[in-house]
Protein backbone atom coordinates (compact mmCIF):
# COMPACT_ATOMS: atom_id res chain seq x y z
CA UNK A 1 0.00 0.00 0.00
CA UNK A 2 3.19 2.16 0.31
CA UNK A 3 4.19 3.07 -2.68
CA UNK A 4 0.35 2.43 -4.71
CA UNK A 5 0.36 6.08 -5.76
CA UNK A 6 3.73 5.69 -7.45
CA UNK A 7 2.69 2.84 -9.16
CA UNK A 8 -0.71 4.46 -10.73
CA UNK A 9 1.57 6.84 -11.82
CA UNK A 10 3.95 4.86 -13.50
CA UNK A 11 1.16 3.02 -15.60
CA UNK A 12 -0.63 6.26 -16.42
CA UNK A 13 2.45 7.56 -17.31
CA UNK A 14 4.00 4.43 -19.81
CA UNK A 15 0.01 4.43 -21.37
CA UNK A 16 0.14 7.63 -22.31
CA UNK A 17 3.76 7.61 -24.00
CA UNK A 18 3.02 4.09 -25.58
CA UNK A 19 -0.28 5.46 -27.14
CA UNK A 20 1.14 8.80 -28.64
CA UNK A 21 -2.39 10.29 -29.25
CA UNK A 22 -3.02 13.60 -30.67
CA UNK A 23 -5.82 14.36 -29.12
CA UNK A 24 -4.92 16.22 -25.94
CA UNK A 25 -8.26 16.79 -24.69
CA UNK A 26 -8.75 12.93 -24.13
CA UNK A 27 -5.40 12.86 -22.25
CA UNK A 28 -6.39 15.54 -19.80
CA UNK A 29 -9.74 13.63 -19.04
CA UNK A 30 -7.59 9.98 -18.57
CA UNK A 31 -5.48 11.71 -16.13
CA UNK A 32 -8.22 13.84 -14.07
CA UNK A 33 -10.19 10.35 -13.53
CA UNK A 34 -7.22 8.58 -11.62
CA UNK A 35 -8.06 9.19 -7.85
CA UNK A 36 -4.69 8.85 -5.60
CA UNK A 37 -5.24 7.49 -2.09
CA UNK A 38 -4.79 9.67 0.66
CA UNK A 39 -1.16 10.47 2.24
CA UNK A 40 -2.14 8.86 5.57
CA UNK A 41 -3.05 5.37 3.84
CA UNK A 42 0.67 5.14 2.88
CA UNK A 43 0.54 3.90 6.58
CA UNK A 44 -0.77 0.28 7.64
CA UNK A 45 -1.93 -1.18 10.82
CA UNK A 46 1.74 -2.42 12.92
CA UNK A 47 1.22 -6.09 13.63
CA UNK A 48 3.28 -4.70 17.17
CA UNK A 49 1.43 -2.20 19.26
CA UNK A 50 2.29 0.19 20.92
CA UNK A 51 1.21 1.48 24.78
CA UNK A 52 2.96 3.39 27.95
CA UNK A 53 4.16 1.25 31.49
CA UNK A 54 4.58 3.00 34.45
CA UNK A 55 8.02 2.74 36.94
CA UNK A 56 6.64 -0.25 37.80
CA UNK A 57 6.07 -1.90 34.55
CA UNK A 58 2.33 -1.72 34.69
CA UNK A 59 0.57 -1.13 31.20
CA UNK A 60 -1.05 2.28 32.48
CA UNK A 61 -1.97 3.32 28.62
CA UNK A 62 -3.11 0.50 26.64
CA UNK A 63 -0.86 -1.21 23.87
CA UNK A 64 -3.21 0.04 20.58
CA UNK A 65 -0.80 2.75 19.01
CA UNK A 66 1.40 1.82 15.86
CA UNK A 67 3.98 4.22 17.09
CA UNK A 68 4.46 7.03 20.03
CA UNK A 69 6.78 9.49 21.68
CA UNK A 70 7.59 10.05 24.68
CA UNK A 71 5.59 12.30 27.31
CA UNK A 72 6.28 15.76 27.78
CA UNK A 73 4.24 17.96 29.65
CA UNK A 74 1.71 15.65 29.99
CA UNK A 75 0.82 14.56 26.69
CA UNK A 76 2.72 11.88 24.21
CA UNK A 77 2.30 11.88 20.27
CA UNK A 78 0.79 8.65 19.13
CA UNK A 79 0.35 7.02 15.85
CA UNK A 80 -2.69 4.43 14.89
CA UNK A 81 -2.19 3.99 10.61
CA UNK A 82 -1.37 7.36 9.06
CA UNK A 83 -2.26 9.68 11.44
CA UNK A 84 -1.11 11.07 14.94
CA UNK A 85 -3.22 12.64 18.02
CA UNK A 86 -1.88 13.09 21.24
CA UNK A 87 -2.74 11.05 24.67
CA UNK A 88 -2.80 11.87 28.55
CA UNK A 89 -1.27 9.81 30.66
CA UNK A 90 -4.67 8.12 31.77
CA UNK A 91 -4.89 6.97 27.87
CA UNK A 92 -7.21 8.85 26.92
CA UNK A 93 -7.52 10.78 23.79
CA UNK A 94 -7.13 14.60 24.18
CA UNK A 95 -6.28 15.69 20.65
CA UNK A 96 -7.85 13.81 17.71
CA UNK A 97 -5.90 11.99 15.08
CA UNK A 98 -5.43 13.96 12.48
CA UNK A 99 -2.31 14.95 11.45
CA UNK A 100 0.71 13.15 9.73
CA UNK A 101 3.20 13.92 11.71
CA UNK A 102 3.33 15.27 15.50
CA UNK A 103 5.94 15.82 18.00
CA UNK A 104 6.66 15.63 21.79
CA UNK A 105 5.18 19.24 23.47
CA UNK A 106 7.90 22.18 24.50
CA UNK A 107 7.07 24.99 26.39
CA UNK A 108 3.26 24.55 25.28
CA UNK A 109 3.74 24.48 21.99
CA UNK A 110 4.22 21.34 19.57
CA UNK A 111 5.02 20.86 16.13
CA UNK A 112 2.59 18.93 13.92
CA UNK A 113 3.00 18.27 10.11
CA UNK A 114 -0.99 18.52 8.00
CA UNK A 115 -1.72 16.78 5.21
CA UNK A 116 -0.33 19.64 2.86
CA UNK A 117 2.93 18.95 4.17
CA UNK A 118 3.05 22.01 5.55
CA UNK A 119 4.04 22.56 9.12
CA UNK A 120 2.64 24.71 12.52
CA UNK A 121 2.37 24.79 16.03
CA UNK A 122 -0.52 23.88 18.24
CA UNK A 123 -1.51 24.36 22.15
CA UNK A 124 -1.56 22.11 24.84
CA UNK A 125 -5.84 22.24 23.95
CA UNK A 126 -5.28 21.35 19.96
CA UNK A 127 -5.89 24.78 18.97
CA UNK A 128 -3.40 26.64 16.98
CA UNK A 129 -0.90 28.35 17.95
CA UNK A 130 0.89 29.41 14.39
CA UNK A 131 -1.16 27.80 11.54
CA UNK A 132 0.86 25.53 9.25
CA UNK A 133 2.39 27.08 5.83
CA UNK A 134 6.12 26.41 6.65
CA UNK A 135 7.94 23.63 5.28
CA UNK A 136 9.43 22.71 8.08
CA UNK A 137 9.96 24.61 12.12
CA UNK A 138 11.83 23.02 14.84
CA UNK A 139 10.93 23.73 18.26
CA UNK A 140 11.08 26.68 20.55
CA UNK A 141 14.04 27.71 22.46
CA UNK A 142 14.37 31.03 24.37
CA UNK A 143 11.18 32.07 22.83
CA UNK A 144 12.14 31.68 19.42
CA UNK A 145 11.90 28.85 16.64
CA UNK A 146 13.10 28.12 13.55
CA UNK A 147 11.27 28.00 10.70
CA UNK A 148 11.71 27.09 6.38
CA UNK A 149 10.29 29.16 3.73
CA UNK A 150 11.13 28.49 -0.17
CA UNK A 151 14.15 26.15 0.97
CA UNK A 152 15.79 29.41 3.46
CA UNK A 153 15.72 29.04 7.40
CA UNK A 154 14.52 32.22 9.84
CA UNK A 155 13.55 32.38 13.22
CA UNK A 156 9.90 33.80 14.48
CA UNK A 157 8.17 33.86 17.83
CA UNK A 158 5.96 32.19 19.78
CA UNK A 159 2.79 34.20 18.28
CA UNK A 160 4.14 33.09 14.56
CA UNK A 161 5.40 36.81 13.93
CA UNK A 162 8.63 36.25 11.79
CA UNK A 163 11.18 38.33 14.02
CA UNK A 164 14.18 37.04 11.82
CA UNK A 165 13.82 36.68 8.21
CA UNK A 166 14.12 33.31 6.57
CA UNK A 167 17.35 34.28 4.56
CA UNK A 168 19.65 31.20 6.07
CA UNK A 169 20.91 28.36 4.48
CA UNK A 170 21.19 26.44 8.02
CA UNK A 171 20.04 27.82 11.67
CA UNK A 172 20.16 26.43 14.96
CA UNK A 173 18.04 27.19 18.12
CA UNK A 174 18.54 30.24 20.55
CA UNK A 175 20.93 29.31 23.21
CA UNK A 176 22.25 32.42 25.70
CA UNK A 177 20.93 34.69 23.35
CA UNK A 178 22.53 33.86 20.16
CA UNK A 179 22.17 31.51 17.33
CA UNK A 180 24.69 30.11 14.94
CA UNK A 181 23.55 30.61 11.35
CA UNK A 182 25.32 30.07 7.87
CA UNK A 183 24.88 31.21 4.34
CA UNK A 184 26.72 30.58 1.42
CA UNK A 185 29.73 33.23 2.73
CA UNK A 186 30.06 30.34 5.74
CA UNK A 187 28.82 29.91 9.62
CA UNK A 188 28.16 32.90 12.35
CA UNK A 189 26.08 34.11 15.16
CA UNK A 190 23.20 36.07 15.68
CA UNK A 191 21.30 37.64 18.55
CA UNK A 192 18.23 37.43 19.07
CA UNK A 193 17.47 40.94 17.00
CA UNK A 194 18.95 39.07 13.76
CA UNK A 195 22.48 40.94 14.00
CA UNK A 196 25.29 39.81 12.99
CA UNK A 197 27.75 39.13 16.29
CA UNK A 198 30.35 36.79 14.78
CA UNK A 199 31.02 37.14 10.53
CA UNK A 200 29.27 34.72 8.29
CA UNK A 201 32.87 33.53 7.56
CA UNK A 202 33.33 30.24 9.37
CA UNK A 203 33.69 26.51 8.20
CA UNK A 204 31.87 25.62 11.52
CA UNK A 205 31.35 27.27 14.65
CA UNK A 206 29.82 24.95 17.85
CA UNK A 207 27.17 26.55 20.31
CA UNK A 208 27.93 29.00 23.07
CA UNK A 209 29.94 26.78 26.33
CA UNK A 210 31.28 28.96 29.24
CA UNK A 211 31.31 32.27 27.02
CA UNK A 212 33.32 30.48 24.24
CA UNK A 213 32.31 29.64 20.77
CA UNK A 214 34.51 26.39 19.34
CA UNK A 215 35.26 27.60 15.67
CA UNK A 216 36.65 26.24 12.63
CA UNK A 217 39.01 28.78 10.24
CA UNK A 218 41.15 27.29 7.10
CA UNK A 219 41.03 23.53 8.84
CA UNK A 220 42.11 24.60 11.99
CA UNK A 221 40.01 24.47 14.98
CA UNK A 222 40.10 27.84 17.81
CA UNK A 223 37.87 29.63 19.92
CA UNK A 224 36.36 33.22 20.15
CA UNK A 225 34.47 34.48 22.81
CA UNK A 226 30.98 36.06 22.59
CA UNK A 227 31.76 39.22 20.81
CA UNK A 228 33.26 37.25 18.31
CA UNK A 229 37.32 38.37 19.07
CA UNK A 230 39.41 35.18 18.97
CA UNK A 231 41.37 34.52 22.07
CA UNK A 232 42.55 31.06 21.08
CA UNK A 233 43.89 30.90 17.38
CA UNK A 234 42.80 28.53 15.41
CA UNK A 235 45.81 26.12 15.25
CA UNK A 236 44.24 22.73 16.27
CA UNK A 237 43.29 19.94 13.86
CA UNK A 238 40.21 19.22 16.10
CA UNK A 239 38.58 20.31 19.19
CA UNK A 240 35.92 20.25 21.50
CA UNK A 241 33.52 22.83 23.77
CA UNK A 242 35.10 24.12 27.14
CA UNK A 243 33.45 22.84 30.30
CA UNK A 244 35.12 23.27 33.22
CA UNK A 245 37.19 25.84 31.73
CA UNK A 246 38.96 22.95 29.99
CA UNK A 247 38.50 21.97 26.18
CA UNK A 248 39.81 18.63 25.05
CA UNK A 249 42.08 19.61 21.35
CA UNK A 250 43.84 17.60 18.62
CA UNK A 251 47.42 18.47 17.76
CA UNK A 252 49.05 15.77 15.31
CA UNK A 253 47.78 12.81 16.18
CA UNK A 254 46.56 12.94 19.60
CA UNK A 255 44.31 14.85 22.42
CA UNK A 256 44.88 17.14 25.29
CA UNK A 257 43.19 19.99 27.27
CA UNK A 258 43.84 23.48 27.56
CA UNK A 259 42.44 25.80 29.45
CA UNK A 260 41.04 29.28 28.49
CA UNK A 261 44.53 31.10 27.49
CA UNK A 262 45.02 28.05 25.24
CA UNK A 263 47.61 26.74 27.85
CA UNK A 264 47.91 22.79 27.97
CA UNK A 265 47.12 21.42 31.47
CA UNK A 266 47.10 17.95 30.06
CA UNK A 267 49.88 17.36 27.31
CA UNK A 268 48.56 15.77 24.03
CA UNK A 269 48.76 12.24 24.86
CA UNK A 270 45.37 10.54 23.97
CA UNK A 271 43.30 9.05 20.86
CA UNK A 272 40.40 9.84 21.77
CA UNK A 273 39.35 12.81 24.84
CA UNK A 274 36.13 14.51 26.21
CA UNK A 275 34.10 15.34 28.53
CA UNK A 276 32.49 12.45 30.26
CA UNK A 277 29.87 14.53 32.97
CA UNK A 278 30.48 14.34 37.01
CA UNK A 279 33.95 16.19 36.19
CA UNK A 280 35.52 13.29 34.69
CA UNK A 281 36.87 13.39 31.18
CA UNK A 282 36.82 10.01 28.92
CA UNK A 283 39.98 8.86 27.51
CA UNK A 284 41.43 6.57 24.70
CA UNK A 285 44.71 4.85 24.94
CA UNK A 286 46.53 2.36 22.74
CA UNK A 287 42.86 1.23 22.08
CA UNK A 288 41.54 1.17 26.09
CA UNK A 289 39.18 3.46 27.86
CA UNK A 290 39.31 4.91 31.10
CA UNK A 291 38.56 8.36 32.75
CA UNK A 292 40.75 11.56 34.14
CA UNK A 293 40.48 14.36 36.56
CA UNK A 294 41.20 18.02 35.46
CA UNK A 295 44.75 17.79 36.01
CA UNK A 296 45.07 14.81 34.22
CA UNK A 297 45.33 12.23 36.88
CA UNK A 298 43.52 8.84 35.83
CA UNK A 299 40.79 8.10 38.03
CA UNK A 300 39.22 4.86 36.41
CA UNK A 301 41.73 2.82 34.98
CA UNK A 302 42.47 2.82 31.48
CA UNK A 303 41.37 -0.67 30.72
CA UNK A 304 37.78 -0.75 29.22
CA UNK A 305 36.61 -2.09 25.90
CA UNK A 306 34.23 1.05 25.28
CA UNK A 307 32.74 3.32 28.12
CA UNK A 308 30.09 6.19 27.85
CA UNK A 309 29.52 9.14 29.22
CA UNK A 310 28.26 9.54 32.99
CA UNK A 311 24.58 10.28 33.51
CA UNK A 312 22.71 10.36 37.08
CA UNK A 313 26.16 9.45 38.91
CA UNK A 314 26.69 6.11 36.56
CA UNK A 315 28.47 5.24 33.01
CA UNK A 316 28.15 2.03 31.09
CA UNK A 317 31.15 -0.04 30.18
CA UNK A 318 31.71 -3.38 28.11
CA UNK A 319 34.74 -5.70 29.00
CA UNK A 320 34.45 -8.58 26.32
CA UNK A 321 31.78 -7.17 24.73
CA UNK A 322 29.32 -7.61 28.02
CA UNK A 323 28.10 -4.15 29.42
CA UNK A 324 27.93 -3.26 33.16
CA UNK A 325 27.69 0.01 34.81
CA UNK A 326 30.57 1.98 37.09
CA UNK A 327 30.31 4.96 39.38
CA UNK A 328 32.36 8.02 39.11
CA UNK A 329 35.19 6.43 40.89
CA UNK A 330 35.03 3.49 39.32
CA UNK A 331 32.81 1.19 41.55
CA UNK A 332 31.11 -1.53 39.82
CA UNK A 333 27.25 -1.19 40.07
CA UNK A 334 27.07 -4.19 38.08
CA UNK A 335 29.51 -6.60 36.75
CA UNK A 336 29.10 -6.99 32.77
CA UNK A 337 26.14 -8.60 32.39
CA UNK A 338 24.40 -6.82 29.57
CA UNK A 339 24.30 -6.93 25.30
CA UNK A 340 23.92 -3.08 25.74
CA UNK A 341 23.16 -1.00 28.37
CA UNK A 342 21.60 2.52 27.78
CA UNK A 343 22.12 5.52 30.38
CA UNK A 344 20.26 6.29 33.77
CA UNK A 345 17.05 8.32 33.07
CA UNK A 346 14.72 8.73 36.26
CA UNK A 347 16.75 6.50 38.10
CA UNK A 348 16.57 4.09 35.65
CA UNK A 349 18.76 2.58 32.60
CA UNK A 350 17.39 0.17 29.61
CA UNK A 351 19.72 -3.18 29.29
CA UNK A 352 19.43 -6.21 27.03
CA UNK A 353 19.32 -9.32 28.50
CA UNK A 354 19.19 -12.57 27.27
CA UNK A 355 15.36 -12.75 26.73
CA UNK A 356 14.64 -9.15 26.29
CA UNK A 357 14.92 -5.35 27.34
CA UNK A 358 14.51 -4.73 31.49
CA UNK A 359 15.28 -1.96 33.05
CA UNK A 360 17.74 -1.52 36.72
CA UNK A 361 17.68 1.04 39.10
CA UNK A 362 20.72 2.70 40.85
CA UNK A 363 21.19 -0.31 42.94
CA UNK A 364 21.96 -2.67 40.19
CA UNK A 365 19.04 -4.56 40.80
CA UNK A 366 16.40 -5.99 38.58
CA UNK A 367 13.08 -2.99 38.36
CA UNK A 368 11.47 -4.16 35.60
CA UNK A 369 11.73 -7.53 33.59
CA UNK A 370 11.95 -7.94 30.34
CA UNK A 371 8.49 -8.27 28.79
CA UNK A 372 7.96 -6.44 25.56
CA UNK A 373 9.85 -6.54 22.17
CA UNK A 374 11.16 -3.04 22.71
CA UNK A 375 11.35 -0.54 25.53
CA UNK A 376 12.12 3.40 25.15
CA UNK A 377 13.75 5.38 28.19
CA UNK A 378 11.26 6.53 30.96
CA UNK A 379 10.22 10.58 30.59
CA UNK A 380 7.93 11.91 33.17
CA UNK A 381 7.34 8.33 34.68
CA UNK A 382 6.30 6.67 31.71
CA UNK A 383 7.98 4.33 29.05
CA UNK A 384 6.65 3.39 25.25
CA UNK A 385 6.97 -0.05 24.90
CA UNK A 386 6.22 -2.37 22.06
CA UNK A 387 3.63 -4.98 23.01
CA UNK A 388 4.04 -8.70 21.30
Amino acid sequence: MKNARYWVLAVLLIGCLSACKSDKSTEAETAETVILPPPEEDYESSDVKCGYINRSGKLVVAAKYDDGRPFAEGLAAVRVKGRWGYVDKNGELVIALQYQGAWSFSDGLARVLDYENKMGFIHLDGSWAVEPKYEEVQDFSEGLALFMLNGKWGYMDRNGQEVIAAVYEQGSPFESGYARVKAESGYGVIDRAGNVIIPLEYQKIGSLSENYFRMRKDGLYGFCNKNGRMVIEPTFKNAQDFNQGLAPVKEQELYGLIDTTGTYVVAPQYEQLWYAGESRWGVQQEGYFGYIDRSGTVMIPIQFDQIQSFAQGFAPYQVDNLWGYMDTNGNLLTPPLYGLAWNFQEGLARVATRTGIAFINTSGQLAIPPGFQDVRDFSEGLALVQVF
